[in-house]
């Protein structure tokens, strides 16, 4: 069963996102600002055409519109199923935590979204620890994350993930300890 509070409650939320009146939004829909207030006061719901549009304009499924439960900060399993990803990967970007919801979203991500998680972690553009996402990269992007560390273009004290690194991986930055071309810093 619909629950019309519900809904209006999300479609004055997303409405208030995108920093829109309901005379903005009741121009883009091409509907009266009037029907906007009645379906955020749950009196009404928009039609299926309008539902249509409202997921194109607040990047959303329909499932999430008509959907009566909320969904939680860190699901971003439900996030992925009802909005665009490239919103929910720009949200998690911009939310106040990343390290601590890496662990939620990482393991989601097809290898395009990891690289650019681990190229935005690489400058500096994404606070994100290292240490948070060494045990999230496959072997690959250990390698790589490790050869940028090495390389002096990402400053970073290795010895906060020695025990984490594989005997091959310790080997490669014996090498470049002995040839002088890393050393442990404070960072």
């Amino acid at each position: 069963m619909l629950n019309m509070e519900t809904i209006g409650k999300k479609i004055s939320t997303l409405r208030k996102r995108q920093n829109l009146t309901q005379n903005d939004l009741s121009e883009k829909l091409y509907v009266t600002h009037q029907a906007i207030s009645k379906w955020e006061n749950g009196k009404s719901i928009p039609n299926l055409e309008i539902l249509y549009e409202m997921t194109k304009l607040f990047n959303v499924s329909i499932d999430y519109l008509l959907d009566d439960t909320e969904i939680n900060q860190n699901d971003y399993q439900s996030k992925f199923r009802n909005m665009k990803r490239e919103v929910v990967i720009s949200s998690y970007i911009q939310s106040k935590d990343p390290d601590t919801e890496l662990k939620d979203i990482f393991y989601l991500l097809n290898q395009l979204e990891r690289n650019l998680i681990i190229s935005l972690i690489i400058n500096l553009k994404l606070n994100v620890k290292v240490s948070t996402i060494w045990p999230y990269l496959n072997d690959k992007e250990r390698k790589y994350l490790l050869s940028i560390i090495l390389s002096n273009k990402l400053i970073y004290n290795l010895s906060k993930i020695k025990h984490h690194l594989t005997e091959e991986e310790k080997y490669l930055l014996q090498y470049h300890i002995n040839n002088g071309t890393y050393k442990f810093t404070s960072q």
